[in-house]
C-alpha cells in the first residue's frame, strides 16, 4: 500500500489567494493572487481570438460556397494551422488579401496555400488552387522567389546550378552531393544507382520509392500508376500537366498547343515558346533566343561511331560528344556472341544483348519455316542481311521493311522463289529491292529490268484499248517500232531515261487512238479535221505515231506538217555563275560529297548526262603515267586537276543495308540496291539541292566545248555524234564552214548608210 504524501507546510510569510484559497507567499501587502487567475485569464483570450478567426475564415468562405459550416471550418483549421500562429497568419492573410481564395497565383504564406488546398480537397467549391510561381502546378510552395512569389522544391532544385564533379558538365541543377559533399547532377545520379527489379513491370531499371506503398518503380510505371483528370480544354482523362487561373487541369497535349512566348524569336521574329535562350544555360553555343523550330543541335564528330551527326550528349573533360544514336544504345558486352558492341542492357531475361543478336533472332523467326528451318534460297538472303553492318537500322525500321515480309510469305506459300512472282506483286520500291537481293545472292537470274518492265507496261496499255484493230495498230507501233528501236547503253542494257521516253511515246499514241474513238474514227476513216485537231497542241511529241501511220499506209490521202527544225538550246547559265559552280566543286570540299562533286564536275564540265554518269565503271577509268584517263566516248579524256582526285575517289562504299555487303565493285556510283549503281533521279535530286540543275548545266557545257573545242574532237571525247557536235557548234557561233558565204553575200550587199 503506498502511503501518502506527507503535507508541505507552507512557507512562512505565505498567505491564502484570495482567488483560489491556497497558501502563496508575497511580499506585497494587501490581497494576494496568484498565477491562475493569469492563465484562466490569457486561455479566455485564446479561446476568444479563435472564435473571432474562425468566424473571420468562415465568413470569407461562406461568400464562395453557401454550404460551409463553421465546424467544417474549424476541423480544417485544426488540421492545417494547429499552432496560434499559424492560424493568425491565415486570418491576417485572408483578411489582406480575400481574393486569395478565388485568383490563385503564389504570392501567399506557406500556410494560406496549405489551407486553400485542403479546403479544395474538403469539397468547397468557388476556390482557386495556388500554384507554383514557375510551373504552375499545385505543390507545397516552399521558397521565396523573385517580387515575394513561392515557388514548389522543384522548381527551386531547378535553379541551383553548379558544375557536377562526376561528368563536369556547367549550368545543371544539384540532385544530390557525393561523399565529399561535391554536387552531382541528376543523370550522373540515377547512373550510379544501382538497378532492381521494378514492382510494376518486373524489369531490370533504376527505381524510384512510391509514397503509397513504398515499393520501388521505374519512370515508366510511375508514369502509368499517377493520378489522372479529366482535362478542362479537351476533356479527356489525362495526367495533369498545369492547371488554368481557375484551378482547371491541363494535360500535356493542350499545355503544348496554349502556350505562349514572351520573348521572339532572334531568327523567324516570332513570338512564341523558346527553345534556347541567349542568356540561357553555359553550352548551348547558340547566344541567340530561338524557337523550336528555328534551334538545332550543333552537329560533331560523335566519339564512338566517328560520323558527323548532331550531338545528344555533348563532351566534357572524361567523354567526348555523343550523337543520339550511340547516345540511346550503350556498348555492352552481349550474353549471346560475348562481342563487345552496341545493344540493350537488359533486353534478353535481364542480360545485355547486343543489336546484331536481336535482328538476327527477328530475321530466322521472320523467315523460318513450320518446321524451324529456313529454305534454300531464303537463306542466302538471311545471311546477308545478318551479315550488315548496321543491324539496329534493321529493329528500328522492322515494321517498315515490306521487303522482308514478302520474302517470308513468298518462301511460305512457294517451293521455288521465281521472277515470274514478283511480277505479280507489282512493281512498287519493295519488289524492286527484293528482286536486286535476289539477284545479287544468285537465287535469281540476272535480266534487263528495264526491258522487261517496258514490255509489260505496253502490254498493258495495249489491253487498254477497246477496239481490236486499235489493239493490233498500237501492238505492232509499240513493239516493232518503240521497244525495238530503243537504243540500249554501252553495258547492252536499257536505262532508265531511255525506257521512261518509249513509254510516253507509246502513252501518246494510245490517247491519240482514244482521240479517234471519241470522235467515232478509226485509223482508216481519220479525217485531216481529227489529225489537225491532235495536232493543234504540243506537235513535236504528238507528231510521231501519226507519221509513222503514213509511213504503214495508214491515214490516206491526209497530210502531216513538215518537221520543224530543232531550236537551239532554250535556257543556260551565265558565264560567270557556271565557273563559280565548277570552282566550288572542284575545291570545297564542304560543298557536298565527294560522288556528288564528281558527277557535278562531269555535268558541268563535260555535259555529260546523268544516266551515262551513274553507269560509269572502274574500267572506264584508267591511270597512266601522262595522268588519269576517263572513257566518256570513243577517245579517252584526260582529266585536269583535282578532278582526276576526286573521280580515282571512287567508288564509295555504302556504310549500310545489303548493298554494303553485296555491292558490285565495278561502278564508280554504286546505288542502295544490291549490286546496282545509282538511279539517277536520286542524283539529279541532290544535284539540284547544290544549285546545279542538269539541262541547263549541260547546255553551258555544252556550249563552251563548241565554241572552243572543233567538233569532231570534243565528239569523241564526249561521245555523242559528230552531226550533234556540229548542230552545237552552229548553236555557238563557231562554224567557219559557213563564214565564205557569210562574207559573200555582205560583199555583194553592202549595208545602206542612212
Amino acid at each position: 500500500m503506498t502511503p501518502e504524501p506527507a503535507p508541505v507546510s507552507p512557507s512562512p510569510g505565505a498567505r491564502p489567494c484570495a482567488n483560489c484559497g491556497r497558501a502563496r507567499s508575497g511580499r506585497a501587502p494587501g490581497v494576494l493572487i496568484c498565477s491562475c487567475h493569469e492563465r484562466r485569464r490569457a486561455a479566455e483570450q485564446l479561446a476568444t481570438k479563435r472564435a473571432d478567426q474562425l468566424a473571420i475564415v468562415t465568413g470569407l468562405l461562406l461568400a464562395r460556397d453557401p454550404t460551409v459550416t463553421p465546424e467544417s471550418v474549424g476541423d480544417l483549421m485544426a488540421q492545417v494551422a494547429p499552432a496560434p500562429g499559424a492560424r493568425a497568419a491565415i486570418t491576417r492573410h485572408l483578411v489582406a488579401h480575400p481574393e486569395a481564395l478565388t485568383a490563385g497565383g503564389s504570392r501567399m504564406p506557406k500556410v494560406v496555400a496549405e489551407f486553400t488546398y485542403a479546403a479544395i480537397a474538403a469539397g468547397i467549391t468557388g476556390l482557386t488552387s495556388p500554384g507554383c510561381a514557375l510551373c504552375g502546378r499545385p505543390r507545397t510552395l516552399v521558397h521565396t522567389h523573385g517580387d515575394s512569389e513561392r515557388i514548389c522544391t522543384t522548381c527551386y532544385s531547378r535553379l541551383l546550378t553548379a558544375t557536377c564533379s562526376s561528368c563536369g558538365r556547367d549550368g545543371h541543377r544539384i540532385r544530390s552531393r557525393d561523399v565529399d559533399g561535391q554536387p552531382v547532377c541528376p543523370r550522373c545520379h540515377d547512373r550510379a544507382r544501382p538497378l532492381e527489379v521494378c514492382a510494376g513491370c518486373q524489369e531490370l531499371r533504376g527505381l524510384k520509392r512510391s509514397t503509397r506503398d513504398g515499393l520501388g518503380y521505374c519512370r515508366s510505371c510511375i508514369a502509368r500508376r499517377a493520378p489522372t483528370e479529366p482535362c478542362s480544354i479537351c476533356g479527356r482523362d489525362r495526367r495533369v500537366n498545369a492547371r488554368t487561373a481557375t484551378g482547371g487541369a491541363v494535360c500535356t497535349g493542350c499545355y503544348d498547343k496554349t502556350r505562349t512566348g514572351t520573348v521572339a524569336c532572334d531568327e523567324c521574329g516570332q513570338v512564341v515558346p523558346l527553345a534556347a535562350r541567349a542568356d540561357g544555360r553555359i553550352g548551348t553555343g547558340t547566344g541567340k533566343n530561338l524557337c523550336a523550330g528555328c534551334y538545332r543541335h550543333p552537329e560533331r564528330e560523335c566519339g564512338i561511331c566517328g560520323r558527323t551527326r548532331r550531338v545528344a550528349l555533348r563532351a566534357t573533360t572524361v567523354s567526348p560528344d555523343i550523337c543520339a544514336t550511340c547516345y540511346q544504345a550503350p556498348i555492352v558486352d552481349c550474353s549471346v556472341c560475348g562481342q563487345h558492341a552496341l545493344g540493350r542492357r537488359a533486353t534478353r531475361n535481364g542480360r545485355p544483348w547486343c543489336f546484331g543478336c536481336q535482328a538476327t533472332d527477328r530475321i530466322d523467326r521472320l523467315l523460318a519455316g513450320p518446321d524451324g528451318t529456313i529454305p534454300i534460297g531464303v537463306k542466302e538472303v538471311r545471311d546477308v542481311l545478318v551479315a550488315t553492318h548496321r543491324p539496329r537500322s534493321i529493329l528500328n525500321n522492322w515494321d517498315r521493311i515490306e521487303s522482308l515480309t514478302l520474302l517470308a510469305r513468298l518462301a511460305r506459300q512457294h517451293d521455288e522463289l521465281s521472277h515470274e512472282l514478283l511480277d505479280a506483286e507489282g512493281d512498287r520500291f519493295s519488289v524492286g529491292y527484293l528482286r536486286a537481293l535476289l539477284v545479287a545472292t544468285g537465287v535469281l537470274p540476272d535480266r534487263d529490268e528495264h526491258a522487261t518492265r517496258l514490255r509489260r507496261f505496253a502490254a498493258a496499255v495495249i489491253d487498254e484499248i477497246a477496239d481490236p484493230r486499235h489493239q493490233q495498230t498500237l501492238g505492232r507501233y509499240a513493239r516493232w517500232h518503240v521497244i525495238a528501236r530503243a537504243k540500249p547503253d554501252r553495258h547492252g542494257r536499257l536505262n532508265a531515261t531511255i525506257s521512261d521516253r518509249c513509254r510516253q511515246e507509246i502513252r501518246t499514241a494510245q490517247r491519240f487512238l482514244d482521240h479517234l474513238t471519241r470522235r467515232g474514227r478509226t485509223v482508216d476513216d481519220c479525217t485531216q479535221a481529227d489529225l489537225d485537231t491532235w495536232l493543234s497542241t504540243r506537235r513535236a511529241t504528238r507528231i510521231r505515231f501519226p507519221r509513222w501511220l503514213l509511213d504503214h499506209g495508214h491515214l490516206p490521202g491526209l497530210a502531216l506538217p513538215d518537221a520543224v527544225p530543232a531550236a537551239g538550246p532554250r535556257t543556260q547559265l551565265d558565264q560567270d555563275e557556271h565557273w563559280a559552280l565548277v570552282r566550288r566543286m572542284l575545291h570545297d570540299e564542304d560543298s557536298a560529297s565527294i560522288e556528288d562533286r564528281a558527277a557535278a564536275c562531269l555535268v558541268l564540265l563535260y555535259a555529260q548526262p546523268l544516266s551515262k554518269i551513274v553507269s560509269l565503271t572502274t574500267d572506264d577509268l584508267t591511270l597512266d603515267d601522262d595522268g588519269t584517263y576517263l572513257r566518256l566516248g570513243a577517245e579517252p579524256l584526260l582529266l585536269p586537276p583535282p578532278l582526276d582526285a576526286l573521280v580515282t575517289s571512287l567508288p564509295i562504299a555504302k556504310p549500310f543495308g545489303a548493298a554494303s555487303t553485296l555491292a558490285d565493285q565495278r561502278w564508280l556510283f554504286p546505288g542502295k540496291w544490291a549490286g546496282h549503281h545509282q538511279n539517277p533521279t536520286s542524283m539529279m535530286g541532290r544535284l539540284n539541292k547544290l544549285g546545279i540543275t542538269t539541262r541547263t548545266s549541260r547546255n553551258s557545257a555544252m556550249l563552251h566545248l563548241a565554241a572552243t573545242v572543233p567538233p569532231a574532237v570534243f565528239a569523241s571525247l564526249i561521245g555523242i555524234s559528230t552531226g550533234a557536235a556540229t548542230k552545237w557548234a552552229g548553236y555557238a557561233g563557231s562554224n567557219w564552214t559557213t563564214y565564205a558565204a557569210i562574207r559573200t553575200n555582205a560583199t555583194a550587199n553592202p549595208p545602206q548608210n542612212q
